[in-house]
């Protein structure tokens, strides 16, 4: 078991230094930031100046290792247009984000277990058919283009629900329920699945010999054993759910990490970009880490493997 632990978190370090030094080299070709920050009319002379600085003018190679060197240390640098710290200004924001996608989950959750439980103790397959389907059409349709149907619909036609910014509860049901739905196809059809596989149980069929009810056998029988694989597919999802977050912020102008990212890749503010997708991976890698270390608890076969 230990060298189980070990493994899986020597392979979640790598890949949070992978990722945040992958995305050090490939901001940088997004273009010069000191053009951004100079007046219109600098001169040449004035953005080479910013330009060194910054320390923009070293060797690609050299910003790297002082980025590790400085990064070892907790510190990731200041924000090239706030001149504060990168890591404080995603700090933050990280609370908003963290509100829209835990919130998103359990409601993604929430409807998953009551929709799957209606297909399954309806007798009506056109019922259970409909769903699936119409769960499935949802996760076709791209996060940001959902977000602005629901805008279009309950902000703009019905004026029920605000669109934009935090607030109050009803300025997160609209970009809670465009990512809790993203993923209901994939709960929907897991449930399902894990349903029918125990409904062909010896024990199952023995309650069905006993005389009780499908209602019961459903509820007490099948139900707990059909949510472990949702569960574990949830608790992976919840990291994927802080990554989407990127895109649903922007929708509705959620003040997130997410958005703050956005708003820094457009404007070439390099420290808060690699601070704010360094957070955001280190809370994705940790998730899905916790989630291994719990099936290697409960699975002995996952630890040999």
């Amino acid at each position: 078991m230990l060298w189980f632990v070990t493994r899986r978190v020597l392979q979640s370090v790598l890949t949070v230094f992978g990722v945040v030094t992958a995305v050090f080299f490939l901001v940088r070709l997004s273009g010069d930031p000191a053009a951004l920050l100079m007046p219109v009319e600098a001169t040449t002379e004035d953005i080479a100046r910013l330009r060194t600085e910054l320390g923009l003018d070293q060797p690609l190679l050299v910003q790297y290792l002082k980025f590790l060197a400085n990064a070892a240390h907790g510190d990731l640098g200041q924000s090239l247009r706030n001149r504060t710290s990168a890591l404080g200004l995603v700090i933050e924001r990280l609370p908003a984000t963290l509100e829209l996608a835990l919130t998103a989950f359990v409601l993604g959750i929430a409807l998953a277990f009551a929709i799957g439980l209606l297909m399954r103790l309806s007798s009506s397959q056109k019922l259970r058919t409909t769903l699936l389907w119409a769960a499935f059409i949802r996760q076709a349709i791209p996060v940001f283009w959902f977000g602005l149907l629901l805008i279009l619909l309950f902000s703009v036609t019905l004026r029920w629900l605000p669109s934009l910014g935090r607030g109050g509860i009803a300025n997160l049901i609209l970009p809670a329920t465009t990512l809790a739905t993203y993923e209901l196809g994939l709960y929907l059809r897991l449930f399902n699945a894990a349903m029918a596989e125990e409904e062909g149980q010896d024990y199952v069929r023995t309650a069905y010999a006993k005389g009780q009810s499908r209602t019961k056998i459903v509820l007490r029988h099948m139900l707990p054993n059909a949510l472990l694989p949702l569960i574990t597919i949830a608790g992976i999802n919840l990291g994927v759910l802080l990554g989407g977050t990127v895109v649903t912020e922007t929708v509705f102008s959620w003040p997130g990490a997410g958005r703050l990212i956005v708003q820094s890749v457009s404007q070439r503010d390099y420290p808060v970009i690699v601070a704010g997708v360094l957070v955001i991976s280190v809370i994705f890698v940790f998730v899905n880490l916790m989630v291994d270390l719990i099936y290697g608890l409960l699975d002995p076969r996952v630890r040999l493997s």
